[in-house]
């Protein structure tokens, strides 16, 4: 898998995590302090991964030829 491929495809996975969120997983509930669970951490952490990620294939972010923002250009004359 290429770095672009492998972005979408945590990009999905943080879609599917956030989607299946329920009171009874990480995230599902309001923090925990007592017992020092930070169910609101755990959500903007992968809201967070998310907008990184979304920027990074938006604009190519340096994955060069993975990225499909990068193209070559070849001009070939006559001789």
């Amino acid at each position: 898998m290429s770095d672009f491929e492998n972005l979408k495809a945590r990009r999905s996975a943080i879609y599917a995590e956030l989607a299946a969120l329920t009171t009874g997983k990480a995230g599902g509930n309001a923090n925990q302090k007592d017992v020092g669970i930070d169910h609101v951490g755990y959500k903007k952490g992968l809201y967070d991964e998310l907008r990184e990620i979304n920027g990074i294939l938006q604009d190519g972010g340096g994955l060069g030829a993975d990225s499909p923002n990068v193209f070559e250009i070849v001009s070939e004359g006559w001789t």
